[in-house]
């Protein structure tokens, strides 16, 4: 008598980007920092190739980044970190808190930077494309992206980082798009003293790397297309 096995096979995810895009940024580098074997496959979004047929079948949303993992077909940056995360991480609790109210927590984050910082960055970096910056009301939008910067600011009153003393996916992914607003408004420490101090922690990241260059590569699009130049700092 004997008892067989089933092993189950999972398949290398399959993810769509485009590292021009804050929240594929944030995936990248999570992958980086968890050493995922993950599939890339780009797709240029200022070329609209969202847009394309095969695409759309895969993603009606016409959206980046896009994950297929198995039967998986994930189309939400926050949602692909929670499933790396609890797929790839090997250190219980890393990133993800075991305990319900600080994953309660970290997930509150999160929506705070799909509704409120991305939903921000999204409507000024589309007004210098569509309008080109000579016809943006920078003012407006600088209003609207410092009330954000206020908010995180009070989210590091006595914590290291946005969701509690240790490295959360809230920081992955609210990074990736404060960087890129960061390009157009810095963070001054003399207003945001605590945020500054983390985005500069943040910046010594390994993984931070891939959320560099994609920054890059950002600020050179919007630049062309904007006919501009953002102010030259550190990324």
């Amino acid at each position: 008598m004997y008892t067989m096995e089933v092993m189950v096979i999972m398949t290398i995810p399959i993810l769509y980007y485009d590292d021009r895009s804050p929240p594929v940024r944030s995936c990248l580098m999570l992958i980086k920092m968890l050493n995922i074997n993950v599939e890339l496959r780009f797709v240029d979004l200022f070329k609209g190739a969202q847009f394309e047929k095969d695409f759309l079948a895969l993603n009606p949303q016409h959206s980046v980044p896009t994950l297929v993992h198995d039967e998986l077909l994930l189309t939400d940056s926050h949602v692909i970190l929670i499933h790396l995360v609890e797929q790839f991480a090997t250190e219980t609790g890393r990133l993800w808190p075991k305990d319900y109210a600080a994953r309660m927590k970290v997930l509150n984050r999160l929506f705070f930077e799909c509704a409120f910082l991305f939903r921000r960055d999204s409507d000024l970096m589309s007004d210098i494309v569509r309008k080109q910056f000579a016809n943006v009301d920078v003012a407006y939008h600088e209003r609207k992206l410092c009330e954000a910067y206020d908010i995180m600011e009070r989210y590091l009153d006595g914590q290291t980082y946005m969701a509690d003393d240790q490295l959360t996916l809230a920081d992955i992914s609210i990074v990736s798009t404060l960087s890129t607003v960061h390009l157009m408004f810095p963070v001054a420490a003399a207003r945001w003293p605590q945020l500054q101090r983390w985005f500069a922690a943040m910046q010594q990241l390994d993984a931070y790397e891939v959320n560099r260059l994609g920054v890059e590569k950002l600020r050179d699009i919007i630049e062309e297309l904007g006919k501009f130049q953002f102010p030259r700092q550190q990324l």
